[in-house]
């Protein structure tokens, strides 16, 4: 597995880890920095599929609530 494959992988488990803690946050300024945390990682994602086109797209790359 390559180095970008890696790091979109860690990403994606960023991503998922923080939907859950995104549906268990009550407050809107918890639930926004769980938001924010998944936009960065979706646009880290974003450009290295850019860079290895390869990658296949997963659910997490463009979730949203």
């Amino acid at each position: 597995m390559s180095d970008e494959s890696d790091k979109v992988d860690g990403q994606r488990k960023a991503i998922r880890e923080h939907i859950e803690k995104y549906k268990r946050f009550k407050v809107p300024y918890e639930q926004q920095t769980a938001r924010k945390t998944i936009e960065l990682a979706q646009r880290e994602i974003s450009n290295l599929r850019r860079r290895k086109p390869s990658i296949k797209e997963s659910w997490e790359d463009s979730w949203r609530p």
